[in-house]
């Protein structure tokens, strides 16, 4: 392999001057003139809503009654259950969360009504009125007592919502030739998204009986099916815009406001906007899978690994959600997928319990359990007397090689680069600090993987549409949705590319579910899918356009058709003046699976190794993170600006979940419910970093670009815990790391 043309190079933008250009969205953005669905506050008419949660995290409902509410002036319309004209249920996965309770309430983020008032303050007052009788059941708070016999169940099929395991070979004989074991036990947190703009939009009925939804989303043709099914109304009746949203990161995957909001604008005739507080966010809103982890890992005297085992307890809280896809993504992760081990047994609990529901977010459940793998490695090495990415280097899978569930992959290149890369890092060049120093300084590093798309053959559908407008404009359409992550300005990177356009002469529409399908905005999907519609979109649209023109020596350029001599002939606006029928092209495709026959796992793969400088004070256990460097394997850099934007900003959300992020829950209540105690990193926190990529992609010039909006948190936690203990020789296990604890360890380990 020619290893030059896979050379890391830093991401600046001294290297990458004709690709880096401003985002289309900046100026508005740094202005604060974008304009986000929460913003809709003009429409005629306008109704405020708000949503009843439940007054416990586990009961039976004896009764509603909401006629004092509707009795309060300036109140248009109070709905329960029994006003919804369709299901009562929905869910990405499986459909086990009600719209409004009817009998029983599961957390407390469960909704038993809504109202729709002329204002948000008479509409908070009504919820006041409403009075509903409960009657307490016993709380299931921890998962694993939740699995015990005996334990209440929280669904009619009981407290296990999914399970998984995958294995090869024989475990438990390998153990038995092991010369090294290690055990340990990790557990992460539950986070919050933590978006700028929490969950809200306006929908607004229209005169014949359909409704737009204006709101914050990351899937309008998934929503607008579920929501057709709530309200009882044809697929045509119901459009959902996904405008342009304060963040999501998985958070906004699932429905949150737009049923009931659905239904209030389907009973008062009028639009109605729902907008979640912080608290409201924080109680009902989807969190991170809290995960506790019991893993071994063996190897033989000359470090070749040998036996893995892993067991993983999710705490999924009251409804599926994403749940299930969650842990299998989490199964295959904790499979240690960038090493080659003939002996492997991973299995997997996923636990309703009545905690808040934990679904999809950044990561997916891949870097909780990239957490445990590179930990064991990282304490393996040290048992075994190897450096850890000596051990790392002995052990890592080629591109050659199968991934751990036998499928076909398409790596970017060979692990061993980044990993070459990593080592070489600046930041092992340590400061000498004095023997009184009050900071005590660390590096250390983690190697992750991660894949685009669904995965393991679930529906992955993508499409696109791109026309010629009567005002001679090139409309690109997608369905995947602009939250932030900046794939307006990748789809207008790619446009110009494939179209031969320039910048000026495109409209790009997204997240409309009248438009094409492109799928979810999730799973890191949306660049593939974008580079594969232009790459099938392209001949059809040079052909139809050569037609209109008379020509087929003229080539799609900026402003026009040009000539052989890129000279201007025709202009956009004039060939569409011209034309008795403009061209609409559309192109629907599966998301690329690979070659096997049944897919398992994900087929196209990415790569990175994180390496991580900290201090620790010695006066408090507090850590510092003074630096990140980042080497990702991730294709063609579309839009260098969002690339870097996505790796740093994903590390600042790794280094939260790893340090100073989790929601802490007893018996069903929320220990804190807003962010003056939830403390997440702010630019004062974020530390000097680094991003290097390898472009080139091995073998396969028909996915040169790969989706990195996950790729950046996948070995953050590893190489911070790795780095700590480089600077204390304690390694923290649980997830943040506990100064105080820390502190404990610290000083036991001196004494």
């Amino acid at each position: 392999m020619n290893t030059n043309a896979f050379t890391p190079r830093p991401l600046t933008a001294d290297n990458f001057t004709e690709r880096w250009q401003p985002r289309p969205d900046a100026s508005s953005k740094a202005r604060g003139e974008q304009y986000y669905p929460t913003d809709e506050l003009t429409w005629a008419g306008l109704l405020h809503g708000r949503i009843l949660r439940s007054a416990y995290p586990h009961a039976r409902i004896l009764g509603i009654n909401v006629e004092p509410a509707r009795a309060l002036p300036g109140v248009h319309a109070v709905v329960t259950a029994a006003d919804i004209p369709g299901a009562n249920t929905y869910g990405i996965v499986f459909r086990d969360q009600p719209v409004f309770c009817t009998d029983h309430v599961r957390y407390l983020g469960d909704a038993l009504a809504a109202v729709a008032a002329d204002t948000p303050e008479i509409a908070a007052h009504a919820l006041s009125l409403i009075e509903v009788q409960y009657a307490e059941l016993p709380v299931v708070a921890d998962p694993t007592a939740a699995l015990a016999d005996g334990a209440p169940h929280l669904h009619p099929d009981g407290n296990l919502l999914d399970s998984s395991q995958l294995a090869h070979g024989d475990v438990d004989t390998a153990f038995n030739t092991c010369a090294f074991v290690v055990e340990g036990r990790y557990r992460t947190p539950r986070q919050m998204h933590v978006f700028m703009e929490t969950e809200g939009g306006v929908v607004v009925p229209d005169r014949e009986g359909g409704l737009t939804f204006r709101v914050g989303c990351q899937s309008s043709h998934r929503d607008r099916e579920q929501l057709a099914s709530i309200l009882d109304l044809p697929l045509e009746k119901v459009r959902v815009m996904g405008l342009a949203t304060g963040g999501g990161f998985g958070g906004k995957d699932e429905l949150t406001m737009q049923p009931a909001a659905g239904l209030l604008a389907l009973r008062t005739g009028r639009p109605v906007r729902i907008h979640f507080d912080r608290r409201e966010s924080t109680i009902a809103g989807i969190k991170r899978h809290p995960v506790e982890f019991i893993a071994r890992t063996g190897c033989d005297a000359e470090g070749n690994l040998l036996a893995h085992q892993i067991h993983a307890i999710l705490d999924t809280g009251a409804y599926a959600t994403l749940g299930p896809a969650v842990l299998t993504n989490l199964t295959d992760h904790a499979a240690a997928p960038l090493y080659r081990i003939p002996n492997i047994k991973v299995s997997g609990q996923l636990v309703y319990t009545n905690n808040s529901v934990a679904g999809a977010f950044r990561g997916f459940g891949g870097n909780q359990a990239t957490f445990a793998v590179e930990s064991q490695l990282d304490k393996l090495a040290a048992a075994a007397g190897l450096h850890p990415a000596e051990l790392r280097r002995r052990n890592l899978r080629t591109p050659e090689d199968a991934g751990v569930e036998g499928q076909t992959q398409q790596q970017p290149c060979h692990p061993q680069l980044l990993l070459d890369a990593a080592q070489s890092s600046p930041l092992w060049q340590r400061a000498v600090h004095a023997a009184d120093d009050r900071w005590m300084s660390g590096v250390g590093m983690a190697l992750g993987a991660q894949g685009n798309g669904l995965g393991n053959g679930l529906p992955d559908a993508g499409g696109a549409r791109l026309r010629l407008t009567a005002e001679g404009r090139i409309e690109l359409a997608f369905g995947f949705i602009e939250y932030g992550q900046g794939v307006i300005a990748a789809v207008q990177s790619l446009a110009c590319e494939y179209l031969g356009c320039a910048a000026t002469d495109l409209d790009i529409r997204l997240g409309d579910s009248s438009g094409p399908d492109s799928g979810p905005t999730s799973a890191s999907r949306s660049s593939v899918i974008a580079v594969e519609a232009l790459r099938q979109l392209q001949p059809r649209w040079i052909h139809a356009l050569r037609i209109l023109a008379g020509s087929e020596n003229l080539t799609p350029g900026p402003a026009g058709l040009c000539s052989v001599s890129d000279e201007l002939c025709i202009s956009y606006p004039q060939l569409a003046s011209t034309a008795a029928q403009l061209p609409t092209l559309e192109v629907q495709f599966n998301f690329p699976t690979g070659p096997d026959q049944v897919p398992r796992g994900r087929y196209l793969q990415l790569l990175i190794a994180t390496v991580a400088r900290v201090a620790v004070d010695r006066l408090t256990g507090r850590v510092r993170v003074e630096q990140l460097h980042h080497i990702t394997a991730g294709g063609k850099v579309i839009h260098p600006p969002s690339y870097l934007g996505q790796i740093e900003g994903a590390a600042v959300m790794g280094m939260g979940m790893a340090l100073l992020e989790d929601v802490p829950m007893q018996d069903g209540q929320f220990l804190l419910d807003n962010l003056d105690a939830y403390l997440i990193p702010t630019l004062a926190d974020a530390p000097e970093q680094r991003v290097d990529v390898i472009e080139d992609i091995l073998d396969d010039e028909r996915y040169p670009v790969r989706g990195i909006g996950e790729l950046g948190i996948e070995a953050v936690s590893p190489a911070l815990t790795a780095a700590i203990e480089n600077a204390t020789g304690v390694r923290p296990d649980s997830l943040p790391v506990d100064p105080a604890a820390l502190l404990a360890a610290m000083q036991e380990q001196s004494a």
